[in-house]
């Protein structure tokens, strides 16, 4: 009974939090929009033979350069083709329903195989597992100096786990920080005061602190994903303690530490030498998310990138969205109604009405009626939606429609983490902690009271 109850609760928790966590789960994806497949081939391919070959292998009512109705408004129809191609306009870019991702998948293989044309299906980015790995290895070399190894493995594996389940650039950063903290808190498990001594550690508190700040620069819910991977490695910890106290009580002797918590000191040399290990592993995926992103050139075929939406920023005004293309409607419609001695904005504001005056001749003389038309309101944009719909073949404006909100468009290697230069930063951030723990031994080392 005392065994089940001091093993089956943390285990049963730790259970429950990496169920929590897994079920939680968020990962890169290399679609691009919501509810659309691209198809990316040269631009300077045959457009019949590629929309014959899309045709064939049943794409349905994909939405294509040439299909798109022209629009004298403005510069709202240059500004559209921008959705077509690439950055470097070296690839066109086909539109295909999900509902189709299988004819997607066929036209792509008969485009490369019987054409011979280099067909991008998906984004072409690589999906960031590497993120992950690069926590295996700072693991793995923090694994291999560990003096309590099972301690270090039962509090690293939550994070682990984490990691995988998060496969983002700033959530591994957070997880090398995290395993640099139990790094130098494992020494001390069991010694005298272990436990008030870990929780004071500055360096381990440090690191942690600084661990879970990167998660919330990770975005979304992932702190609160992190601190269910630390409650996890709490209850992994705990049933290991229970279990080593557990299995003591049946062995004659047991060996007694010499050397207090607080004695074993807040940094040693090889726990200095070895924060290289988390510094390292940051630098790396500082590297990796350089390369997968358009904060530097590439000329290769990774390098392409492509139109994709982000979260809304009115300022971002460089490729036309639903906006857009109700103002096009709007003025579509108010246009024969406007007077030419007056200049109007082309960017209709909430309420603004259009009215047409009508001129009667009464016994009184000639009097004015003005009738109502239309007003630009929710229920105008709501049938200028309706209407995308209709069209015979498929305008872009059904692929703004398909995301169901607001957004602004970047150029983008792919789905994923968005690799600008705030998450760039965080990561620059997250080898600070290593480089002041250094710092701190260097001093210490010169007032002699470096603790070896």
């Amino acid at each position: 009974m005392e065994l089940l109850k001091k093993l089956a609760a943390p285990a049963f928790g730790a259970l429950a939090l990496s169920l929590a966590i897994f079920l939680l789960k968020s990962a890169p994806s290399s679609k691009l929009w919501k509810g659309y497949t691209t198809l990316s081939v040269p631009a300077a391919a045959d457009e019949k033979a590629v929309n014959g070959v899309l045709s064939e292998g049943g794409c349905g009512d994909y939405i294509a350069l040439e299909s798109q109705e022209q629009v004298f408004f403005g510069g709202y129809e240059s500004a559209r083709l921008k959705y077509f191609y690439d950055k470097n306009k070296g690839y066109k870019i086909y539109y295909i329903p999900d509902s189709n991702a299988r004819g997607a998948q066929t036209a792509a293989r008969i485009l490369q195989s019987r054409l011979h044309i280099d067909a991008v299906l998906g984004s072409r980015a690589a999906f960031p597992y590497v993120a992950p790995l690069v926590c295996v290895l700072v693991f793995a070399a923090f694994f291999a100096f560990a003096e309590n190894k099972a301690v270090f493995a039962a509090a690293s594996a939550p994070a682990l786990f984490f990691a995988f389940c998060n496969p983002f650039y700033a959530a591994a950063a957070a997880v090398c920080l995290e395993l640099y903290a139990f790094f130098l808190a494992q020494k001390m498990w069991r010694r005298k005061g272990w436990v008030s001594c870990a929780a004071k550690n500055p360096f381990a508190v440090l690191f942690m602190s600084a661990a879970f700040l990167l998660s919330i620069a990770a975005g979304g819910a992932r702190p609160l994903y992190f601190l269910l991977s630390a409650a996890c490695a709490f209850c992994l910890l705990l049933a290991l303690f229970n279990w080593q106290i557990i299995s003591e009580k049946k062995e004659r002797f047991l060996p007694v530490f010499i050397r207090s918590a607080k004695r074993m000191g807040a940094l040693s040399v090889q726990s200095v030498r070895r924060s290289a290990f988390s510094a390292l592993g940051i630098f790396a995926l500082f590297i990796l998310l350089l390369l997968g992103s358009d904060l530097v050139p590439s000329s290769s075929e990774k390098g392409l990138f492509f139109p994709a939406p982000t979260e809304y920023n009115e300022g971002e005004r460089d490729f036309p969205n639903l906006d857009d293309y109700y103002a096009v409607k709007w003025n579509a419609l108010a246009a024969p109604y406007r007077t030419l001695n007056k200049k109007s904005s082309e960017i209709p504001a909430e309420g603004d009405k259009v009215e047409m005056v009508h001129y009667t001749k009464t016994p009184d003389g000639i009097k004015s009626q003005t009738e109502f038309v239309r007003s630009y309101d929710k229920a105008f944009r709501k049938e200028a939606l309706a209407q995308l719909d209709l069209f015979e073949r498929a305008p872009v404006e059904k692929l703004w429609k398909a995301q169901g909100k607001r957004f602004s468009v970047r150029y983008t290697s792919g789905g994923g983490e968005n690799a600008g230069f705030g998450v760039a930063a965080a990561l620059i951030l997250a080898m600070l902690p290593s480089l002041f723990a250094a710092l701190y031994y260097i001093f210490a080392l010169k007032r002699g009271k470096y603790v070896s």
